[in-house]
């Protein structure tokens, strides 16, 4: 009886592990890791340009669901990636069985300073031009500022490039290529580093049409769960037109110099900060 009991103890533990790990193939089938990475988390990122966002990694595979884990702090002025990696809050981003997402998790918040610049995108809310020197002229000239450059119309990838050239101490980290009143913005991270002349940052227009180009059909369930709608996105990428763009890393006095400029709507400053290492 004993050698029978351990037997059939060994069989059902032997058969819940393969239909486990059966189970986590399943989960892992085709491409569905590739596209958790290639449209799950872009997706997220798109839809959140007031967040700065690490981890991602894939996948960790249960038998209902694949899931990863991101840390997501707000944006503040000054771009040091290495003040967001003890702030902001950790989620999980799943999918279940099926294929779909939920998200926003419990705890979210997307009520920022700078979500609220970007819902001003593409109107004349305030503040006005007069408003944005006045509170700028009360500002160190040497202060880091984050903030939304509004274009007073929207630009084509050349005139972008050519505004880059004229203002390249205000170069844009995040350009927005979606122009409706309020709603999730469509946004795309731009790589900086050193550019030439009227260059405009890397996997930038190029880029997001390459990752809009990649969506199919059957994603259009798991965009909506982020604000982002297939036909939007395939519109914006097609169009090509940047409304606005974000700035972590320039210098009050040069958004001084900026607000001028008869193509730009406004300068929303969502935040400001010292460069400590320039006061050494």
């Amino acid at each position: 009886m004993l050698r029978t009991a351990v037997t059939a103890t060994v069989i059902l533990l032997v058969g819940v592990l393969l239909l486990d790990l059966g189970a986590q193939w399943i989960q892992r089938r085709g491409d569905r890791e590739d596209r958790m990475v290639d449209v799950i988390d872009t997706a997220l990122r798109v839809a959140n340009p007031g967040y700065y966002i690490s981890g991602g990694i894939c996948c960790d595979t249960t038998a209902f669901s694949l899931s990863f884990t991101v840390r997501l702090a707000p944006l503040r002025a000054g771009g040091d990636a290495s003040n967001y990696f003890s702030g902001g809050a950790v989620f999980t981003v799943s999918q279940n069985q099926f294929g779909r997402v939920e998200w926003p998790p419990p705890g979210f918040i997307k009520e920022t300073p700078l979500f609220t610049a970007l819902d001003s995108v593409g109107t004349d809310a305030p503040p006005s031009k007069a408003d944005t020197k006045r509170i700028l002229d009360r500002l160190p000239e040497s202060m880091s500022a984050l903030a939304v450059v509004d274009f007073a119309k929207p630009l084509g990838e050349s005139e972008f490039s050519a505004f880059v050239e004229r203002h390249a101490a205000v170069l844009p980290e995040t350009a927005i290529y979606d122009g409706r009143i309020g709603g999730t913005p469509i946004s795309w991270r731009l790589a900086t580093g050193e550019l030439a002349p009227g260059e405009l940052p890397r996997n930038g227009l190029a880029g997001f049409r390459r990752w809009v180009g990649d969506l199919r059909d059957h994603d259009a369930a798991n965009l909506d769960k982020f604000g982002l709608g297939l036909k939007l996105l395939r519109k914006s990428a097609a169009d090509g037109m940047a409304y606005a763009y974000i700035t972590q890393t320039a210098r009050v006095s040069d958004l001084r110099a900026l607000i001028d400029d008869p193509q730009v709507r406004a300068i929303r400053v969502a935040d400001v900060a010292y460069d400590l290492t320039s006061l050494n």
